[in-house]
Formats: structure tokens, sequence, C-alpha cells
């Protein structure tokens, strides 16, 4: 029996020489500059050494090779002077220029796409992330498919006349389109399992940190719940979605200032959710295969959208998160901006931007510098709408003193005879479950 030979991805070099490739059609070269060097981040946390770059100004994309035929000519002398074994685009290739550049070049050519779905499998840890990952690379690599076949085209004939490599072609697009709905049925039964999580989450306030890739929000996250997450400086360190309780530093008035020794138990409440980062050209459709991730960040009341404020594109990087941001349907939700790496940039850019953004707030998280008034603003938020009171009921009631216990923050109680009296704050929106406890006498203090 004929053994039959399956579709699979190239394998890499172990070090590979990379020389990025941009191409500039709005007549300045500074965001095509500034794009390359966040495509070097890129290919840097992928692991390749880059070697070189280069811009080309164009009226419009060339339909074959995307450069041109002058500038393909260019490159491939670079590539054999500098032993280039990786050609990396800046913008998405069509099947066909990405084959055509690679027979041109004899080297292999990826564009931004391929490189973000390379480093996003290499940073997958949990099972959902995994799957959303194989199921972006196949739906991305299936119109491509053909690139991998190079070898076995000249076999196939004319109409009527097929050779085995169209034959095991079709047969690798079968296999990858079951792949793929297998792939998205299970991802709907995980998403399943974690609706059912996000329902026994409903009785607690969750915040959700976001944010441009590599703006802090790890750090923030460790520095807010005290969690061992990891934190790296590149880009897509974490693409897994991460949950901690937040620990509080006491209640929060409605000017934002602490009072209470931070041991209530009210802290218990709150949530803080970490998901992966934004970042400029991320491939559509590896945004639809990790809605399921960013559904978490749907089951946020506040928004803490971390910028870097030292990057030179902060506004750019700003920008796009909130419109990835604004595709998650999550109405009534509010954001508060958190501006990061103020210890790198200079006294009078941060009070230009302080009475800029006088709503925002303004950390090291690195240093810690801040974030205390970062957490004194989300209680605020939180449980800045709630009054202090004093609660009375039968000593001897243990079921009812402990339900009120579960809806006051900072709980205090006493004993006098056989009543037992408790003093705490509580939200304006659950003082009807208070007030509807069997045998309680609620009195407001002023």
């Amino acid at each position: 029996m004929k053994k039959t030979t399956t579709f699979e991805f190239i394998a890499r070099a172990r070090v590979e020489r990379a020389y990025l490739v941009g191409v500039n059609l709005t007549g300045g070269s500074g965001a095509a500059q500034e794009h390359l060097d966040e495509l070097a981040q890129l290919a840097a946390t992928a692991g390749a050494e880059v070697v070189g770059r280069t811009v080309q100004g164009r009226n419009r994309v060339d339909i074959t090779t995307y450069i041109g035929e002058g500038k393909v000519t260019e490159l491939k002398e670079i590539c054999e002077q500098w032993a280039v074994n990786l050609v990396i685009f800046d913008d998405d290739l069509s099947p066909a220029q990405g084959k055509n550049l690679e027979k041109l070049l004899n080297v292999r050519v990826i564009d931004r796409s391929e490189l973000i779905l390379d480093i996003f499998s290499r940073h997958a840890k949990t099972q959902q992330a995994k799957i959303q990952v194989e199921l972006a690379q196949l739906e991305y690599s299936l119109p491509r498919l053909k690139r991998f076949w190079e070898h076995l085209e000249r076999q196939a004939g004319g109409i009527g006349a097929r050779g085995p490599g169209e034959t095991q072609l079709e047969v690798d697009r079968r296999k990858i389109h079951q792949r793929i709905s297998s792939l998205k049925r299970q991802l709907k039964k995980i998403d399943l399992r974690r609706e059912t999580l996000r329902r026994g989450r409903s009785g607690r306030h969750v915040a959700a940190l976001i944010g441009y890739t590599n703006a802090g929000k790890s750090t923030v996250m460790r520095q807010l719940t005290g969690a061992d997450v990891v934190v790296r400086d590149q880009l897509f360190a974490t693409i897994d979605t991460t949950t901690r309780r937040m620990s509080g530093s006491g209640r929060a008035n409605g000017n934002g200032h602490q009072s209470g020794n931070g041991n209530g138990n009210g802290h218990h409440d709150m949530l803080l959710i970490d998901t992966v980062g934004f970042i400029r050209k991320l491939p559509d459709h590896l945004k639809t295969s990790f809605k399921a991730t960013l559904g978490d960040t749907a089951q946020a009341e506040l928004y803490l959208h971390v910028v870097d404020i030292s990057h030179p594109a902060w506004e750019e990087q700003r920008d796009i998160a909130d419109t990835t941001v604004r595709s998650i349907e999550n109405p009534g939700v509010e954001t508060i901006y958190v501006f990061n790496k103020i210890d790198q940039v200079s006294p009078d850019i941060l009070e230009g931007m302080q009475q800029r953004f006088p709503d925002a707030v303004f950390i090291s998280a690195v240093d810690g510098i801040g974030i205390e008034t970062l957490r004194g603003r989300i209680e605020s938020f939180f449980y800045g709408k709630s009054v202090d009171v004093e609660v009375v009921l039968s000593a001897g009631d243990g079921k009812n003193i402990s339900m009120v216990r579960e809806l006051l923050r900072d709980a205090r109680n006493r004993y006098e005879h056989d009543l037992c009296v408790l003093r705490g704050t509580i939200e304006s929106r659950l003082m009807g479950r208070l007030e509807a406890i069997p045998g309680a006498r609620v009195r407001y203090l002023i």
C-alpha cells in the first residue's frame, strides 16, 4: 500500500537571520520605521536575529511581489550578502505574493500575521489558548497550503490528468477543514465551562486590565494582587487569561481616601482579570479565534486601561486598544486610564500629562509608585456609594449574624447582654437585602 504524505508545518532553523521589509504608502517614512521597530521586537520575541531592514515608498503595492521587481532584485543581493534565511514583511502577503517572493529570493518569507501566530503558539499555556492558536494557524495556512506542495506541482497534469501533488493537496485541505471543525467544537465546550465560572463570580466586583502589549499590565496585576504572574520585557509575554483576587487597602470613601484596616470582609469580592495585550495589525482570524478569551473581559464593570506613557506612539497604542475593546459587548462598563512608566519620562512631560488627563492615574508599576492611589480609585469606584450602618440582632441568631457579616465591609461586632451589635459599611445597592434579614434592626450612622 502506498504511503500517503500528510501536511506539516515546515520546521524552522534554530536561529534565523531575519531581514525586515516595510512599505510606506503615505509619503512619510516615520510611521513605517516605527512599525518596523515593533516588528523587530516581535522577531526578537520569536527568537530571530534581525540583521537589517528596509522601507520602500510606493504609490500602491505590487500585486505580484508586493514590493516590485527592482526591490526584489536588491533584496535578493542583500540576502546573499548577509546570509539572510528569513524575510519578514510588516504587512500581510497574499498566498501568491508569498509564493512568488520565496521563489525569487530563495529564502523563507513570512508576514506579520504569521510571525504573531508563531509567538502566540510559543506562549500559549492553557488548553483554550493552545486550541485558539492552532485554529488561527490552520485558518491562516489553508489558502497558502499550495506553497508547501510546490515541489509536487510539476507532477500535476491538465484537465482530466491530475497528478499526485494536486491529489495530496486536496487530501490535506480536507484534513485541515476537519481539524478546524473539531477545534471549534472544543472551543464551544470550553466556553460553556468558562461561562459557568463567570456566573459563579456574579456576586463579586470585577475589574479588567486592558492595553497595548508590553504596556506593563502583568506588573500592575502583580502589584495589585500579589500574584506570581509572568512579567517579561517583551511583546505577548502572556496570552492566557489570568484572574486573581485583588487585595484592598481599606474602605474607600467617595473622595477616594482610605479608612479601616483593610481586613474587612468586602475585599474578597474584588477580582482582577488580565488577558492578551492588543497590537496594531492584529490578524482578523486571530481576533475571531480569541473571542472566547476576550469574553472574560466582558464581565468587568471597570476597565483599567494601562498605557505606556514613555512610548513615543503611546497615543496610537491607546487608540488601538480602545478600538479593539469596543468590539467586546459590555454595556455600561467604565474606564480608568492608568499611565504607566512615569519613571521614564521627564517631570515636565509628566506634569503636562497630568493636566491633560486629570481623571487618570499615573504610576510606575515596577517601582510601586502610585499603586496605592490606583487601588484607592478602584475601591472608590466599587464602594464609593456606600453607607455606614449599625445592625442589631439576637445574639443567638448565628445564621443571620453570618448573613449580615457577608454583606458588610469592615464588619465589627460587640455583644450587649443577649444582643449582637454589628457595625460596618454596605453598598447602597445591597441595603434591600440587609433590611430583609429577619429580626435585623438597621440604623444609619452619620
